[in-house]
């Protein structure tokens, strides 16, 4: 591995993890607890994220008879957790970020035992009596090292932003958290953009030379498909047990946005040996990649139109963009929450003064009662 690769890897992996980490500072941490008791929501995206995506993904390998580069690599991707960028779409697009981070945190745990359980089954499944170039077992031959070194970085990247979200829980910070994850993940996608058109390994083909392949067009259709199929099941899902509308956003969206980079580790670890072979399954991440980054940022556009996202949907586009809706609802309600403990309190003293007030009334009729009493026992005595 050239020193360049091992740059672009460092580089790549402190993006990605200032991104989970400023998308994790930016949630209320109130929010997030509700989040975790929101067992319904969680139990749905866990659901659509590691049984109906990676079902998908092996019916359409199994329709369209896909090679066993394509066929494998797509495997990987419907079988990852939910890619660093969902939390990026659910923030910009105001769907609801807290249970969008709490889903990322649930999947990216869950996934080190679905992962590879739901890759062998599959795999085994469409691919058992094929292998790679180079001789080995399909299923042997992955890297699986190299998967949870990714997976590593985005927990951790998690626990340090809700640790900062908790330890600094201040409308500055959340909103300093947010714009350096704005910056960090675009940062992510130029530098991604860069590595994906340099070629910086002789055994990796360029993307202009990939893209020069005479590839058959159903394998791009065929890539594309789980990640819009999965859009349409798990709207329906969300919407026939009728969770709250930001929350069928956040459920559709983390079921489709998978860590393409998993993918192509995965890609490196297999077919290495086979440059033809490499570039075919470098394509899939590609496209699924653009694929899944268009067909959920028009998807998010359109349903925050239709009224389903916490921004108004006749609000300035560049507005809803910029502004966090989740943050300033949240700072919103600590502002009622502190004003409604004032007046309790203006209130409790109010109650006090009036309660002194009564008692000093009742101690001066009390008094006059005794003088009246003392008046006419003289009187009497005088009688």
């Amino acid at each position: 591995m050239s020193a360049f690769t091992v740059a672009g890897l460092v580089i790549t992996n402190i993006f990605l993890f200032l991104l989970v980490m400023g998308m994790a500072s930016t949630v209320d941490i109130r929010n997030m607890r509700k989040q975790l008791h929101n067992k319904k929501a969680i139990a749905t995206g866990v659901f659509c994220q590691f049984v109906l995506l990676p079902f998908l993904g092996w019916a359409i390998v199994e329709m369209f008879r896909l090679p066993t580069p394509v066929g494998i690599t797509l495997l990987v991707v419907v079988s990852s957790p939910g890619g660093s960028y969902s939390n990026w779409w659910c923030s910009i697009m105001n769907a609801d970020l807290a249970l969008s981070v709490t889903m990322t945190t649930v999947s990216t745990l869950l996934s080190t035992g679905f992962l590879p359980m739901n890759l062998y089954i599959y795999s085994y499944a469409a691919y058992s009596d094929q292998s790679t170039a180079s001789g080995e077992d399909v299923l042997t031959s992955i890297d699986f090292g190299g998967i949870f070194l990714s997976l590593a970085i985005v927990i951790l990247a998690i626990v340090t932003g809700i640790f900062c979200s908790w330890k600094i829980d201040t409308p500055r910070w959340h909103r300093t958290a947010y714009l350096g994850a704005n910056i960090s993940g675009i940062a992510l996608i130029a530098w991604s953009t860069f590595l994906s058109f340099y070629p910086y390994d002789d055994s990796k083909p360029t993307s202009d030379e990939i893209m020069e392949e005479k590839q058959e067009s159903t394998h791009y259709f065929a890539i594309s498909l789980p990640c819009l199929l999965g859009l349409l099941f798990a709207t329906i899902i969300t919407t026939t047990i009728r969770l709250p509308r930001p929350e069928r956003l956040t459920t559709a969206v983390e079921c489709c946005y998978q860590n393409t980079g998993i993918a192509t580790s995965a890609a490196f670890s297999l077919f290495s040996a086979d440059p033809e072979q490499l570039s075919m399954a470098m394509l899939v991440p590609v496209i699924y990649g653009f694929v899944e980054a268009g067909a959920i940022g028009l998807y998010l556009i359109i349903f925050w139109k239709l009224g389903w996202s916490k921004a108004p949907k006749d609000e300035n586009f560049c507005i809803v963009v910029a502004k966090s809706y989740e943050i300033n609802a949240a700072h919103d309600e600590d502002k009622e929450n502190e004003a409604a403990e004032e007046m309790n309190l203006n209130a409790e003293d109010q109650e006090s003064d009036s309660f002194a007030d009564n008692n000093d009334t009742e101690m001066t009729g009390v008094g006059a009662n005794d003088s009246t009493t003392q008046k006419v026992g003289e009187s009497l005595t005088s009688s």
